[in-house]
């Protein structure tokens, strides 16, 4: 065997975790000068960093006599038409998270923290279950999972046959990366710990049949979005953002983005609209009027609805009970449930 031919046989033996492929085939370029071992790689960073794929590459080729040292120069990846449609959609292709007994997984996410995307994702979530459909909701929000707070659970799930049974109330299944570690206790994850752990709780989840999974995301457009694309057949995203410019700003970038990665935008539903005066009724436009409005249509897509300020999202919310079912016949409540409605046809 030639010393190309090791090079070759060593690096396919190493597999890239979440690829399921050998690094070989993420090789450009093999050569030698000397003693050294030059290659030119192309970059995967939804799945290991530079620093990783070089430590993989040095480590297994230095055990090769004759090989000295190691050079890796990463490079953008060549076009390759073949496989071009399936770079653009990667959902469709074979998926490596199998979650056939559900129908419908929607993901919910937004621009940027603080405009309510966990609380509208939980409230629609409960309304579909109160509208009768069987629904699961999970929290992928890595970074500041909520929705054991907003369920008002903090117990740890049992397992029973090698899988995690979901807690359930109000009508609605739900999972949540938050049971798994303690309460305030920070989950410094890089990319690959963060894609692997979403996709394994979703598999490891006794989730039954269900006709809608709702997918809570981390706001912003990094390694949570990108692999759930890539991994999980959605069956499309809804955007949650507020009225002023500087939410409308990012919620405009994760829109392009996954429309990007062909995961169909089901609509936009403006959070925090406006807040009513429990008095008179006068609508008062804390963030501005219009926004979500001007940035559906800006972005062809559906305006799913408007919820307004209300007190009672907060506190019951903060008491682990959802406003559906908490005060069934405020405005918020009428809008979620018109949403699910809407989103359910």
């Amino acid at each position: 065997m030639t010393l190309e031919e090791q090079i070759r046989q060593a690096l396919q033996q190493v597999t890239v975790s979440g690829l399921d492929r050998g690094l070989l085939d993420l090789v450009e370029s093999a050569t030698l000068a000397g003693g050294k071992a030059i290659l030119k790689m192309r970059f995967v960073p939804a799945y290991a960093s530079k620093s990783q794929m070089r430590e993989w590459a040095e480590s297994k080729l230095k055990t090769i006599s004759g090989i000295d040292s190691v050079e890796v120069e990463f490079v953008q990846a060549a076009a390759r038409p073949a496989q071009t449609a399936q770079a653009t959609m990667p959902h469709a292709q074979s998926t490596r998270v199998n979650l056939p007994q559900i129908k419908n997984l929607i993901a919910i996410f937004s621009g940027k923290g603080g405009v309510g995307k966990s609380t509208v994702a939980t409230n629609l979530a409960v309304a579909l279950g109160q509208l009768g459909q069987r629904v699961g909701l999970f929290d992928a929000d890595v970074h500041g999972p909520t929705i054991p707070t907003l369920m008002g659970v903090r117990e740890k799930p049992d397992v029973m046959d090698g899988k995690m049974i979901p807690f359930e109330r109000h009508r609605t299944k739900f999972m949540s990366i938050g049971f798994l570690v303690e309460s305030e206790e920070p989950l410094i994850w890089r990319g690959p710990m963060i894609t692997k752990a979403i996709n394994e709780l979703l598999e490891m989840t006794e989730w039954g049949e269900l006709d809608f999974l709702i997918i809570d995301l981390p706001p912003g457009t990094g390694d949570a979005q990108l692999g759930l694309a890539q991994d999980v057949m959605l069956t499309g995203a809804i955007a949650v953002t507020t009225p002023q410019e500087v939410a409308l700003a990012d919620v405009r970038r994760g829109i392009s983005a996954f429309k990007r990665l062909q995961v169909p935008i089901l609509g936009l539903i403006e959070n925090m609209s406006y807040y009513a005066c429990p008095g008179c009724g006068r609508k008062e436009y804390i963030f501005g009027r219009g926004g979500g409005e001007t940035e559906a249509k800006k972005q062809n897509i559906a305006l799913l609805g408007h919820i307004p300020i209300d007190p009672q999202l907060r506190e019951r919310g903060d008491a682990g009970v959802p406003i559906i079912i908490a005060a069934p016949q405020s405005e918020a409540t009428k809008e979620f449930l018109k949403i699910a409605q809407t989103l359910i046809g």
